[in-house]
C-alpha cells in the first residue's frame, strides 16, 4: 500500500468525526493549533449554482463554465475512486463511488489505488454527469485535500468536489467558528432573493445545509452567510426564490480570485 492511499485510509477515518473537528475551531487556542496545519490564508473555496434559471447579465454564460475552463487549463487530471463524504456517512441518495475531481501538477502525485488519471474530456463528462445528477460542485484549494492525498505542493492541487448532503462541509460547517465558515466565498455578485411567490412552506429551510433560511411573519428570508450554492431554489416547488448574478465581470473576478490561491497549469 503506498503512502498516498494509506493517507487517504487515515483521513476517511477521520471524516466520522467531522463534526468534532469544525466545533474545535471555536476555541481559540485548538483553533490556532489547527491555521499552523491547514494555513486558511491558502483556502479558497466556492460553491457553483447548477439552477437551470439563474439570471445572469447579458451574453454571460452559466456559472458551472468557471469549472470547465479550469478542467480545460489544467495540466492533469483526477477523479477519485470513491466520496469519503459519502461512503463515511452511507449515503442512500447518492453513489458513494462517484468521487470527487482533482486538478494540476500536484495531481499527479495522486495514488492510483485512490483515484483515477483521466483526460480532460474525461473530467468535463464527469463534472456533466455531477450537474445531471443534481450534485452541487465547488471549487478552490484546500489544504487537507492535500493532505488527505499525500500531495506535497497544495498551491498546485485544486480540488473540485462534487458534493451532496452528505458532504463534509455542508454537514459540519454550522459547527465551527464564524471565520472558519466565511472560509468558503460566495461567487462574485450573486444574489439570491424570496420573490412574491413564497407561501412559507418552510421546505427552502429543510434544503439549507448552512442554515440561513428561515421563515418569518410567513414568508422565508435568506440569512447574511448564504453560500449561493442555490439548494432552495431548486427545492422550492413555486419558484419562489431567484437566483441572479448583476455583475458583467462576474466570471473574471472569481477566476482570479481562485487562480490567486492554486495554479492548475
Amino acid at each position: 500500500m503506498g503512502r498516498g492511499k494509506k493517507s487517504f485510509d487515515l483521513f476517511t477515518k477521520l471524516y466520522r468525526l467531522r463534526n468534532t473537528v469544525f466545533k474545535m475551531t471555536r476555541f481559540p487556542i485548538l483553533s490556532r493549533i489547527g491555521k499552523k496545519i491547514i494555513e486558511p490564508e491558502s483556502i479558497t473555496l466556492t460553491y457553483i449554482p447548477i439552477n437551470e434559471n439563474i439570471i445572469l447579465p447579458e451574453s454571460s454564460v452559466a456559472p458551472i463554465s468557471i469549472i470547465e475552463q479550469f478542467i480545460k487549463e489544467a495540466s492533469h487530471h483526477v477523479i477519485l475512486k470513491r466520496c469519503p463524504c459519502r461512503s463515511e456517512n452511507n449515503c442512500k441518495s447518492y453513489d458513494p463511488y462517484f468521487g470527487c475531481t482533482f486538478l494540476g501538477e500536484a495531481a499527479k502525485e495522486i495514488d492510483p489505488e485512490v483515484g483515477r488519471h483521466v483526460s480532460a474530456a474525461e473530467a468535463l463528462a464527469h463534472l456533466r454527469e455531477a450537474t445531471k445528477t443534481g450534485l452541487v460542485s465547488v471549487v478552490g484549494s484546500f489544504k487537507g485535500d492535500a493532505l488527505m492525498l499525500g500531495v506535497k505542493n497544495h498551491q498546485k492541487l485544486m480540488t473540485i468536489c462534487h458534493c451532496c448532503p452528505c458532504c463534509c462541509i455542508s454537514g459540519s460547517i454550522i459547527h465551527a467558528s464564524r471565520e472558519s465558515r466565511d472560509l468558503i466565498a460566495r461567487l462574485e455578485g450573486l444574489n439570491v432573493r424570496v420573490n412574491e411567490l413564497c407561501n412559507g412552506c418552510g421546505i427552502c429551510v429543510d434544503a439549507c445545509i448552512f442554515k440561513q433560511a428561515t421563515i418569518v411573519n410567513g414568508k422565508a428570508q435568506i440569512g447574511a452567510e448564504c453560500k449561493g450554492c442555490g439548494r432552495c431554489a431548486t427545492a422550492c416547488k413555486r419558484s419562489a426564490i431567484d437566483i441572479s448574478i448583476e455583475d458583467p465581470a462576474w466570471m473574471q473576478k472569481c477566476i482570479e480570485r481562485i487562480k490567486s490561491r492554486v495554479d492548475v497549469s
